[in-house]
C-alpha cells in the first residue's frame, strides 16, 4: 500500500531546487554515497510532520533546515516542504479526503513558521496530532535509524518501554492524562482559593449580618417616618395651596380697589391741580387785564392830550410843513432798507426750512433703517446661536457613532494619539469602501472598525496604560508587527470565487495603503461577500460553513451555521458617518454665511448710524440758525412797525401797504376816532375782568369740595392699603412655610408635591398624635447612631457569594471526582492497551527471531509485573546454539537482528501505514542482509517501507531505487536508477 504518495521540497537543507519524489511502491529505496543527502530525506518527513528538535533533524538551530548556500549558489530564505498521502482508507481519520497534503514552511528572515493542511492554514499542534494517527512520531518504529537500532538494543529496560507505549496508542492516553491531570492540578487549586474565600466571607458574615438588620431597622423605621411625615407635609401643601389661592384672590381684589380708588384720587387731584392752574391763570388773566386796563385809561389820557395839540396845530397848519417832509424821507428810507433786510431773512428761513424737512426726512429714515438692520443683526445672531448648538449636538452626535458606547477608549486613545505614541488610527479611518459594499462590510465589520491600529506591541502597552490610567474605557488594538491573520488563499479561493452570486472577498474589496493590510485582513481576511442569500447558502453548504459569508443586503451566515437578518437599514456605518460629516459641513458652512452677513451688515450699520450722526449734526446747526433768522426778524418786523407808526404820525400815512390810507383826514379827528376806539376796547376788558373774577371764585369753591372728597377716599385708601398689607404678609408667611415643605419633600426623600399627593393617603384621625409619632421615629433614628446602610447590599451580595461559592466548590469537588475517575479510566486503558500489545508482541517475536537468526527463540519480560504502567521492558533471548542471559554479551550484528526482530514483531502486531529505514540494516552481514530484505517483504501489503541503504542485498529486493548525489557541492539531486547504477554509486562510496 503506497501510503506515501509524493514529497515537495524546496530550500529545506541540501535541496536547493524544487525536488518532486514519487512514491508510487510499496517498497522503496534511497541510495548514495555518504554526504549526498540521503537522510535529509528522512528529515524532510519529520520535518513536515511537526519535529521541533534542532538536535533529532541533525542541526544545531531551525536555521540550519534552510538551505545556506554553496560556493555556486546564494543561500535561501525560506523552507518548504510538502507530504503527499493516500487518505483513502482515512488514516487521517478527522480529515475526510482521500489525499492529504501536509505542508511546513519557515521564513529565516521573519522567523515565521506556515503549517497547512489541504492549503488551509492550521496550527503545528493539528499536524502534530494527525502525525499520531499514523504512527509517525518521534518514539515510534515508524522511522528507524542504525542509531535508532542500536539505541533499542543497549537501553535500559524503562527506555525501551516508549516504542511499545507507541504501538499501545498510549502516547494519545498519555497525552489526555497529562491534560486532565493538568486540570486536575488547576481544579484543584481553584477549589484551595475557593475554600480560602469562603474562610474570608464566613468570617465576615456574622458582622455584615448584624449591621444589616441594624440598617433593616433603621429602613423600617425611616420609611415609617417617610410615610407619615410625606402624609402631614402632603396635607400641609395642600392646605398651603388652597390657601394660597384664597388669599391671591383676596390679594387681587383688594389691589384692584386700592388701583380704583387710587385712580380716582388721582383724577381728583389731577382737577384740583387744573383748578388750582386755572385759578392762577384766572388772576395771571386779571392781572395782565388790569394792566392792560390801566395803559388804555392812559393811552387814552395821552391821546385827549394830542387831540388838544392836534387842534391846536391845525391853526397853524404851514408852520412846520418843510422840516417834516425831509424827516418823512428819511424814515421812508431807512423803511424800505429794513424791508429788504427783513424779505433776506423771510427767504434764507424758507430756505433753511426746506431744507430741514430734507435732512429730518432723511435722519428718520437712516433711524428705521438703523432699527431694521439691527434687528436683522439679531435675527442673524439668534440663527447662528442655533446653528452653533445645532451644531455641538451633530458633533456629540457623531463622536456617539464613531466612538460611543463600547467605542470610548478608541476615541480617547485617537485624540491622545501624540501623548501614546505609535497611534496610527481607526482602521474605519485608513479605508476606502466603494457605496455598494458599504452595507455588507458595515454588517461584518462594525466591531473591528472602531479597533484601533497600532504600531508595535509596546505602543499598545502604552495606549492601555493610558486608559486605564485615565478610566477612559477600553479599546481593541490592532498591532501591525504582531498580527498574524488568517486568510482564504490558494485552491481553496480560487474554487470559492468560481460559486455563483459570487462578488469578492472582503478584503479585496476594500482599499488601504498597503503597509497596514495586515489589519485589514485581519478584520476582513475571512469575509466573502455574495449578491443575495440564495447564493449565501448555497456557498456555505459547499464550504461546509467554515467562513463567514454576506450578502449585499446585509445578511450573514457564520461559520457553523448561524444566521443574522433582518432590517439592516441603519447598519450602514459609513453612511452614517458621511451624513454626519456632510450634515457638519453644512452647519459649518450656513454659520459662516451668517458670520459674514453680520459683519457685512455691523459695516452697513456703522456707515448709516455715521450718516445719522451727521444728519443730526446739521439739523443742530440749521436750528441754531433759524433761531438766530427768527430772532433777527422779529427785531427787524419790530424796528419796521416803530418807522411805520413814526412816519403816519408825520405824514398821517402809513408805510406798511396792507394798511388803509387815512387820506387828508384832521389829526384831531384822527384822534377822536382813536380815543373811541380805545374806549370801547377798555370797556370790554372791564366785562373780561368781571367775567374771570366770577370763574375764579367759581374755581375755589370747587378746590374746597374736591380737598373734603379726597379727605374722606384717602382715609378709605390707607385702610385698603392696611388690608392688602396684612393679606400679602400672610401670603408670604404661607408661601414660606409651603416652600419649606416642598424642601423637606425634595431634600429628605426626593419628591415633589405633586408625587407626594399622589401616593396612597395614610388615613388619620388625630394630627397631633401623628406629629407627636413622627417626633418618637425620629428619636428613633437618632437613638440607632451611626448606620451602614450598604451593610444590607453587603450582607446579601456577600450570602449571595457564599451561597455561589459553596455550590462551585461542590460542582468543583465533584469535578475533581470525575477527573480522578477519568484518569484512573485513562490508567485502566494505557495499562489494557500496553499488555495487549506486548502479549501480541510475544506471540509474533519468535518467528520473527527464527526468520532473521535461522533458529532460536525470544520473549519479551516485564521488569515490574506489579507496575504495568511503570515497568521496563526487558529481551530474553536463545539465539541458535547459544544460551544468553545478556543482551550485551551479543555482537553487534546480533544485538541489531534482536532490535529488528523485535521491531517487526511489533509492526506484525500493530501495522503502520508507512516505515522510513534509514540504514538500520548497515551492522548486519550480507546474509542477514538478505534475510532482513526478504523479511520486509511479508509486511508490504499493509505498510509501505521506505529504505535508506547502502547494501546490496536490500537493493536487490525493493521495487524501485532512488539515486541521490550532488553533482553540485551542498546541492541535492535525487533520480530513479536502476540496480546496477545504484551498485555504482555504492562503489563510488566505497
Amino acid at each position: 500500500m503506497a501510503f506515501l504518495k509524493q514529497i515537495r521540497a524546496h530550500g529545506f537543507k541540501s535541496f536547493a531546487d524544487p525536488t518532486v519524489l514519487d512514491f508510487s511502491h510499496d517498497m522503496i529505496g534511497v541510495v548514495g554515497p555518504n554526504g549526498s543527502g540521503k537522510s535529509n530525506i528522512t528529515d524532510a518527513i519529520r520535518w513536515a510532520l511537526g519535529e521541533q528538535s534542532a538536535k533529532s533533524l541533525r542541526g544545531g538551530s531551525l536555521d540550519d533546515v534552510v538551505f545556506s548556500g554553496s560556493s555556486d549558489r546564494p543561500a535561501l530564505d525560506v523552507a518548504q516542504v510538502t507530504l503527499v498521502f493516500d487518505n483513502s482508507n482515512r488514516v487521517f481519520s478527522t480529515i475526510d479526503a482521500d489525499v492529504v497534503e501536509v505542508t511546513r514552511k519557515f521564513n529565516k528572515k521573519t522567523r515565521e513558521s506556515d503549517f497547512y493542511i489541504n492549503d488551509e492554514r492550521v496550527k503545528m499542534r493539528d499536524i502534530q496530532d494527525a502525525a499520531l494517527e499514523t504512527g509517525l512520531t518521534k518514539s515510534s518504529i515508524a522511522i528507524i535509524s542504525q542509531g535508532t537500532i542500536s539505541t533499542f538494543a543497549e537501553a535500559k529496560p524503562e527506555a525501551r518501554r516508549e516504542i511499545f507505549d507507541e504501538a499501545a496508542g498510549v502516547a494519545k492516553y498519555k497525552k489526555r492524562k497529562r491534560e486532565t491531570t493538568a486540570k486536575l492540578i488547576k481544579t484543584m487549586e481553584n477549589l484551595n482559593r475557593l475554600e480560602d474565600i469562603l474562610t474570608e466571607i464566613a468570617r465576615r458574615l456574622p458582622n455584615l449580618e448584624k449591621q444589616s438588620r441594624k440598617a433593616l431597622t433603621y429602613k423600617e423605621k425611616i420609611e415609617e417616618l417617610q410615610k407619615y411625615e410625606v402624609a402631614i407635609l402632603s396635607r400641609d401643601v395642600k392646605f398651603f395651596k388652597t390657601k394660597i389661592e384664597q388669599l391671591r384672590v383676596q390679594r387681587d381684589d383688594l389691589t384692584e380697589k386700592v388701583k380704583g380708588l387710587s385712580n380716582e384720587i388721582n383724577f381728583s387731584e389731577q382737577e384740583f391741580s387744573d383748578m388750582v392752574n386755572e385759578t392762577s391763570t384766572s388772576e395771571k388773566s386779571m392781572v395782565e387785564l388790569n394792566t392792560k386796563f390801566n395803559d388804555l385809561v392812559q393811552r387814552i389820557s395821552d391821546l385827549k392830550v394830542k387831540k388838544n395839540d392836534a387842534e391846536n396845530r391845525e391853526n397853524n397848519q404851514n408852520k412846520n410843513a418843510h422840516a417834516d417832509e425831509i424827516k418823512a424821507k428819511q424814515i421812508k428810507k431807512e423803511f424800505d432798507e429794513k424791508s429788504i433786510n427783513l424779505q433776506s431773512e423771510k427767504e434764507k428761513q424758507a430756505q433753511w426750512n426746506n431744507r430741514l424737512t430734507e435732512i429730518r426726512e432723511k435722519y428718520d429714515y437712516l433711524s428705521n433703517k438703523f432699527e431694521q438692520l439691527y434687528a436683522e443683526i439679531e435675527t442673524i445672531r439668534r440663527n447662528a446661536m442655533r446653528l452653533t448648538v445645532e451644531k455641538q449636538s451633530l458633533e456629540k452626535q457623531q463622536s456617539s457613532n464613531t466612538f460611543g458606547g463600547p467605542y470610548a477608549g478608541s476615541k480617547a486613545v485617537v485624540s491622545h494619539a501624540n501623548v501614546i505614541g505609535g497611534v496610527i488610527g481607526t482602521l474605519m479611518s485608513l479605508v476606502q469602501v466603494q457605496e455598494k459594499y458599504q452595507l455588507a462590510i458595515s454588517v461584518v465589520a462594525v466591531g473591528t472598525m472602531n479597533s484601533v491600529v497600532m504600531k508595535t506591541t509596546d505602543d499598545v502597552k502604552r495606549a492601555i496604560e493610558f486608559l486605564q490610567k485615565n478610566q477612559a474605557g477600553k479599546a481593541t488594538f490592532l498591532p501591525l508587527n504582531a498580527l498574524n491573520p488568517s486568510v482564504i488563499q490558494g485552491p481553496q479561493r480560487i474554487a470559492i470565487s468560481q460559486q455563483p452570486g459570487f462578488v469578492g472577498f472582503g478584503n479585496d474589496l476594500v482599499n488601504i495603503q498597503e503597509e497596514y493590510r495586515k489589519a485589514l485582513d485581519y478584520a476582513l481576511g475571512t469575509i466573502i461577500v455574495v449578491n443575495n442569500y440564495d447564493s449565501a447558502v448555497a456557498l456555505a453548504k459547499t464550504i461546509n460553513y467554515k467562513f463567514n459569508i454576506v450578502t449585499m443586503d446585509g445578511d450573514r451566515i457564520l461559520p457553523h451555521g448561524a444566521i443574522m437578518g433582518g432590517n439592516n437599514k441603519n447598519q450602514n456605518i459609513f453612511t452614517q458617518s458621511q451624513r454626519s460629516e456632510h450634515n457638519l459641513e453644512d452647519n459649518a458652512k450656513l454659520i459662516q454665511r451668517y458670520e459674514q452677513s453680520e459683519l457685512e451688515k455691523n459695516q452697513e450699520i456703522n456707515e448709516i448710524k455715521n450718516e445719522r450722526d451727521k444728519a443730526r449734526d446739521d439739523i443742530n446747526t440749521l436750528e441754531s440758525n433759524m433761531r438766530v433768522s427768527v430772532d433777527n426778524f422779529n427785531q427787524l418786523n419790530n424796528q419796521l412797525r416803530g418807522l411805520s407808526e413814526d412816519y403816519r404820525i408825520i405824514t398821517g400815512k402809513s408805510l406798511n401797504p396792507n394798511d388803509k390810507a387815512h387820506g387828508g383826514e384832521l389829526e384831531s379827528i384822527k384822534f377822536a376816532k382813536e380815543i373811541a376806539k380805545l374806549e370801547l376796547e377798555r370797556d370790554n376788558i372791564q366785562i373780561e375782568i368781571n367775567t374771570l373774577s366770577t370763574s375764579k371764585n367759581k374755581y375755589a369753591d370747587r378746590q374746597k369740595e374736591l380737598n373734603q372728597q379726597n379727605s374722606v377716599k384717602r382715609k378709605e385708601l390707607n385702610e385698603l392699603k392696611d388690608e392688602l398689607a396684612a393679606v400679602t404678609a400672610e401670603l408670604n408667611v404661607i408661601h414660606v412655610r409651603n416652600t419649606e415643605a416642598l424642601r423637606r419633600l425634595a431634600e429628605n426623600y426626593g419628591m415633589t408635591a405633586e408625587a407626594a399627593m399622589a401616593m396612597e393617603e395614610v388615613k388619620f384621625d388625630n394630627e397631633a398624635e401623628v406629629r407627636e409619632h413622627i417626633l418618637q421615629l425620629t428619636a428613633d433614628l437618632r437613638d440607632l447612631g451611626n448606620v451602614n446602610m450598604e451593610s444590607i447590599a453587603e450582607y446579601e451580595a456577600e450570602k449571595e457569594r457564599h451561597d455561589y461559592y459553596l455550590a462551585q466548590t461542590k460542582e468543583i469537588r465533584e469535578a475533581v471526582e470525575k477527573l480522578e475517575s477519568i484518569i484512573h479510566d485513562i490508567d485502566i486503558a494505557m495499562e489494557t492497551q500496553f499488555k495487549k500489545v506486548v502479549d501480541d508482541v510475544n506471540e509474533a517475536l519468535p518467528e520473527a527471531f527464527r526468520r532473521l537468526f535461522g533458529g532460536g527463540t525470544a520473549r519479551l519480560i516485564y521488569t515490574e509485573p506489579d507496575n504495568i504502567l511503570e515497568t521496563g521492558i526487558d529481551i530474553q533471548v536463545n539465539p541458535p546454539g547459544k544460551k544468553i542471559s545478556n543482551l550485551n554479551l551479543l555482537s553487534g550484528g546480533e544485538k541489531s537482528l534482536v532490535a529488528l526482530s523485535v521491531l517487526f514483531s511489533i509492526l506484525k502486531a500493530r501495522p503502520l501505514p508507512l516505515v522510513i529505514l534509514d540504514e538500520a540494516e548497515a551492522p548486519l552481514d550480507p546474509a542477514n542482509v538478505e534475510r532482513f530484505a526478504k523479511y520486509i517483504k511479508h509486511f508490504t501489503g499493509e505498510t509501505q517501507f521506505i529504505i535508506v541503504t547502502h547494501r546490496e542485498g536490500t537493493m536487490e529486493n525493493v521495487d524501485v531505487l532512488f539515486g541521490v548525489t550532488m553533482e553540485t557541492k551542498g546541492i541535492t539531486k535525487i533520480v530513479k536508477i536502476k540496480l546496477i547504477d545504484a551498485k555504482k554509486l555504492v562503489e563510488e562510496e566505497i
